[in-house]
């Protein structure tokens, strides 16, 4: 097989799971972003988020996550659900807290895990040489998936500091496989096609962006009502009375680039018959909230974002 040949190949592999874009990149010079992510986590823009900074070192190097690496494939799965309607679970007073349109179906990471294991078992059952590696990736491991995609050539890293991909806007997952040989790789996107825009920044309901492409995880919705919604500062943390009750969506809302934005094909990423976010009062939140998004934050965390989020004359702190 001829190193074109093989590319299709891997190529092909890929989208017969069900991916919708496949990239690759060489992983021999370099992981890129690397200073903008350490120079972030330096900052304290990532204090919140011990996970990330227990691994920063890691995310910085993807040789760390598989020594010997050669390629990067990148996949993404495209999850925007067609319609508008993000109003979801309540409490007793006040009905309709927003959810993050990710959330909105079965836990997406279900999805994507379970096909990057077919994606390495079918790329190991090809290959002849039995000393190839092969390692899967998702946004869960310690991998920078945005700036590894946008070196695959599948979009680039916007102001808002989401991959945004060129057809399909904002609304994707990313995962891959790290490879133990080389593969013919994309031109890299080197540029950023936000132009003067900057309605993510001027729309963030809490102004957690102090910059272009910086996101300052302390002022982030999402942070305190997804990853830490029971440390005491949550108590008073940015998105209190911001209708917000898991995630938040503005700026990929608000992003131009969206409009390009194409109904996914999973219907597992719809609104499911009797899931969580649909519950009427948040007493009928079930105890086990796994196969959800919402498992993440627990049940008791989700009430807790909710009731902060629908609380009412007091503003985002």
């Amino acid at each position: 097989m001829t190193p074109t040949q093989e590319r299709k190949h891997l190529t092909d592999l890929a989208l017969n799971l069900d991916f919708d874009d496949v990239g690759f990149a060489s992983a021999t010079d370099g992981t890129p972003h690397s200073d903008h992510f350490l120079a972030a986590v330096e900052a304290g823009h990532l204090a919140p988020l011990d996970y990330m900074q227990d691994t920063a070192a890691a995310r910085a190097d993807i040789q760390a996550l598989m020594p010997g690496a050669k390629t990067v494939m990148v996949v993404v799965k495209n999850y925007f659900t067609g319609h508008h309607q993000h109003h979801s679970v309540s409490d007793l007073e006040e009905p309709n807290a927003k959810v993050s349109r990710y959330a909105w179906g079965r836990d997406y990471h279900q999805w994507m895990r379970k096909r990057l294991r077919k994606l390495r078992k079918s790329i190991l059952a090809y290959s002849e040489d039995t000393e190839r590696e092969v390692r899967i990736f998702s946004d869960t491991s310690p991998v920078l998936e945005r700036a590894w995609a946008q070196k695959a050539g599948l979009g680039f890293v916007g102001k808002s500091a989401m991959f945004i991909h060129r057809k399909m806007g904002t609304w994707t997952f990313l995962g891959g496989v790290v490879l133990s040989w080389d593969v013919v790789p994309d031109a890299p996107v080197v540029s950023q096609f936000c132009g003067t825009c900057t309605k993510c920044m001027d729309h963030c309901p809490t102004q957690a962006f102090v910059g272009p492409g910086q996101l300052d995880a302390r002022r982030c919705i999402t942070t305190w009502n997804v990853e830490r919604p029971l440390v005491a500062e949550a108590d008073h943390a940015p998105g209190e009375g911001s209708g917000w009750g898991f995630g938040c969506d503005v700026c990929q809302e608000v992003c131009p680039w969206n409009k390009f934005e194409t109904t996914t094909n999973e219907a597992r990423f719809q609104p499911q018959a009797g899931h969580v976010w649909l519950a009427e009062s948040l007493a009928d939140l079930p105890e086990d909230l796994s196969g959800t998004a919402f498992a993440r934050a627990k049940r008791v965390g989700v009430q807790r974002s909710v009731q902060r989020a629908l609380k009412r004359g007091k503003g985002q702190s």
